[in-house]
């Protein structure tokens, strides 16, 4: 190719047109054919603003308003050791093999490797709200993205430019991040924050030293490296048998104070003059009471709702009897009316 030693670019336009001429006069399928068949040889590669697979290219090359678009360039050649040394970074770093059988394969095939990891990795980083020990992918994610843009030549020719640093990204935070998010290690982590917070409010109650593992694990920068999920998932059993008797227990005391306002309150002579509508109304404020210190999840619920019978309901109750106890007033009489006799009863 004369006009690539020129620093020219030649597309499958120009070449149709040159090979129709005089003195070669070849009919545009036989150069067409030709040129694929150098294509996939790796003798020479075939781009448009980028480098063209297999299949864009037949997809270019069979569309006429497209070769002019095409451009024509001798495949570079490469050592064998580049090409080599490309599929053992390969290997070691995506744990799988290369298929490629020639430079441009190798590369094309490692290129779309990091393509495809970026995008995996793109997908972990969107819960980095919920996970922010996934924050370390990002420049992971850029460097790996930002090579895949690279046409393949690149990734042989400066292979030693990025091949230590990714294999060290992936011993140190790909690997670890990638089997802790799913392993059941994670889904630990999970009941470990969603208990965390969702106790928050009892806590107070409990040794702070026995609530510490699960706020170790919430700031851990790294949970996914030494003991400090299964320290938080022990630490999650042991407090629900604490919250459970600590629960229990306090249930039980406001319970035991209610029954002794109730005590009180039936002892009144206000209310034992009641019937039994009357009773209910009034002890419609100790059933209430009960009901919502049987449903709290929390002790300062507990406490605060038995704090508020007694010092709000309570007096409330001891008034409403009072009220019902005591009987309307008869309205007032006009002038000269006369009492009425006793109606007697019938016979």
């Amino acid at each position: 190719m004369r006009n690539q030693n020129n620093g020219e670019h030649t597309s499958i336009e120009e070449i149709l047109r040159n090979f129709g001429r005089r003195p070669y006069g070849w009919y545009p399928m036989a150069v067409l054919t030709l040129v694929s068949r150098l294509f996939r040889m790796g003798k020479v590669e075939l781009r448009t603003a980028e480098l063209l697979d297999a299949q864009s290219a037949l997809d270019h090359l069979r569309n006429t308003r497209q070769r002019g678009s095409v451009r024509v360039r001798l495949q570079e050649q490469f050592d064998a050791t580049k090409v080599n040394a490309l599929k053992t970074f390969h290997h070691d770093f995506f744990d799988r093999p290369n298929n490629g059988t020639e430079a441009r394969s190798v590369g094309q095939l490692t290129s779309e490797a990091l393509d495809a990891e970026s995008r995996d990795l793109t997908v972990l980083l969107d819960q980095a709200i919920r996970y922010p020990f996934l924050e370390p992918l990002r420049p992971i994610v850029k460097q790996l993205s930002s090579l895949a843009e690279n046409d393949y030549t690149y990734l042989l020719n400066h292979l030693a430019d990025f091949q230590d640093d990714l294999h060290t990204a992936k011993d140190d935070v790909l690997s670890p991040i990638k089997a802790f998010m799913h392993s059941p290690q994670r889904i630990a982590f999970d009941d470990a924050i969603a208990f965390l917070r969702e106790e928050e409010a009892n806590f107070a109650e409990v040794p702070a030293s026995e609530v510490q593992p699960l706020r170790d694990l919430a700031t851990s920068v790294h949970p996914y490296r030494g003991n400090v999920v299964p320290t938080a998932k022990a630490a999650v059993t042991k407090l629900r048998r604490l919250l459970a008797e600590l629960l229990k227990s306090e249930h039980d005391h406001a319970i035991a104070a209610l029954n002794t306002q109730r005590s009180r309150l039936q002892a009144v002579e206000d209310f034992a003059l009641l019937d039994d509508s009357g009773r209910n109304q009034v002890l419609a404020f100790t059933l209430a009471a009960r009901e919502a210190i049987k449903s709290a999840r929390f002790v300062t619920g507990i406490r605060d709702r038995l704090q508020r019978y007694i010092t709000q309901d309570y007096p409330a109750q001891l008034a409403l009897a009072s009220r019902l106890a005591t009987p309307a007033p008869r309205p007032p009489g006009k002038p000269g009316d006369k009492t009425p006799p006793l109606a007697q009863p019938v016979r």
